[in-house]
């Protein structure tokens, strides 16, 4: 498994990063919602004039001629004369659909790209390193190009001495990102051998407004979340892809120069910067004590506080929603734990995923999966990072006229064949 190897020649540069585009195996008379999130996303990218554009893999949702020409299509008219070099890689939808035999679905990324599956470039100094899962699996992607994959960094690490060197994998490392408890790849543990390292991965599609898509522990690394849809933890009442995930495109700009690497969170669907307030910068200097020095430029936010107006029910065709004002919070409020008078309890993820300036004053949070009858209930908010408001709003009245469970949607047109 060769790395192709580049260089360019740039004092300060930037990057773009999104991810997980998984577009349609066949051409339709019309795009649908994942493809336009990515004319979208591009768009919104080349307004910002990147120099570099990296993708996290997962181009396809099933690996075609058509998903690909699209994925150019795009890229191609958003930037027109204006192109970024792309650095792309391969996930694991880019395999299906028959993941058992990897070799002909990384000759058709080659053929339908342009692109080495594995490759090794140098931008103004900074390194990057590129590596496609040699196979299908969702948990075990690397096992294969695993020592081969060491043996690129080692060689990437020794000539940046401490600057960071940027790696782009599909899958994540356990124990990492957010949602890499849950689809993190063990055949990636290796990685935290390397503290210079910035491990950037796709695949997850937990959005990247939670605070724990950033983490800093033995390396830097980043989850990119997913142009098509966001798609979170289960446990909450109203799905592990809550309302409108499919209008909640992120992504991120990486500002390189001799001095280090600024990180800004891109609301792909505004363009505009999420957050600005936790921007990342790395340094390039610093060695091992660079990230201890990260992780305490980045202290926890204050909890978040719930208003003391009370909130109000409304049921309309068998519908209710609680309407109440929205926690407040440095962090935007990740969730809200719903207390009923008869004891039980539900979580709901807030619609922060949407980012900041879409949100307005008011929740507007619709119920799912309780019993007919009467409630109160007090609502509390819960930050990226679980911490619960010692307050709450209080809201009688709540009418449930019939029990409804939530339905799992995508996208309105999502097609996945």
């Amino acid at each position: 498994m060769h790395f192709e190897r580049k260089v360019w020649q740039e004092k300060s540069f930037r990057v773009a990063v999104m991810s997980d585009s998984q577009l349609s195996p066949f051409f339709w008379k019309k795009d649908n919602t994942f493809e336009r999130n990515l004319r979208r996303a591009c768009r919104r990218f080349a307004a910002l004039s990147p120099d570099v554009l990296v993708f996290a893999g997962d181009i396809c949702n099933i690996a075609s001629k058509a998903a690909y020409a699209r994925f150019r299509a795009a890229i191609e008219e958003a930037f027109g004369e204006k192109m970024p070099a792309l650095f792309a890689i391969m996930g694991n939808h880019d395999y299906f659909p028959r993941p058992e035999i990897p070799a002909l679905r990384r000759k058709k990324f080659v053929k339908e790209t342009s692109l080495p599956p594995f490759w090794h470039y140098e931008v103004g100094g900074y390194r990057f390193i590129g590596v496609s899962p040699d196979c299908g699996s969702l948990f075990r992607g690397y096992e294969k190009i695993g020592a081969a994959m060491r043996e690129e960094i080692e060689k990437a690490v020794a000539a940046s001495g401490e600057r960071p060197v940027t790696l782009i994998t599909h899958n994540a490392r356990p124990g990492t990102v957010y949602g890499s408890d849950d689809w993190g790849d063990k055949s990636l543990d290796f990685l935290k051998d390397y503290p210079t390292l910035l491990h950037i991965s796709g695949h997850l599609h937990y959005s990247l407004l939670d605070e724990r898509s950033i983490y800093i522990g033995e390396n830097v690394c980043l989850g990119t979340q997913s142009t098509a849809y966001v798609e979170m933890e289960k446990g909450k009442a109203n799905g592990s892809v809550p309302p409108d995930a499919h209008d909640a495109a992120m992504g991120y700009v990486l500002d390189y120069s001799p001095a280090g690497i600024e990180v800004k969170r891109i609301n792909l669907v505004t363009g505009e910067e999420e957050k600005k307030e936790r921007r990342l910068f790395i340094p390039a200097k610093g060695g091992k004590e660079r990230l201890a020095a990260l992780k305490a430029s980045r202290p926890l936010p204050p909890p978040p506080v719930m208003s003391a107006v009370a909130g109000v029910s409304e049921t309309k065709e068998g519908r209710t929603f609680l309407v109440f004002e929205r926690g407040e919070s440095e962090d935007l409020v990740h969730s809200y734990k719903v207390v009923y008078d008869t004891g039980e309890e539900q979580l709901y993820f807030s619609d922060f995923y949407r980012g900041g300036a879409r949100l307005g004053g008011q929740m507007r949070l619709e119920l799912f999966g309780m019993k007919k009858g009467v409630y109160s209930a007090d609502v509390y908010a819960l930050d990226s990072f679980g911490r619960e408001s010692e307050s709450a709003v209080h809201i009688d009245g709540i009418t449930i006229t019939k029990k409804r469970r939530y339905p799992l949607v995508f996208a309105p047109d999502a097609r996945y064949l």
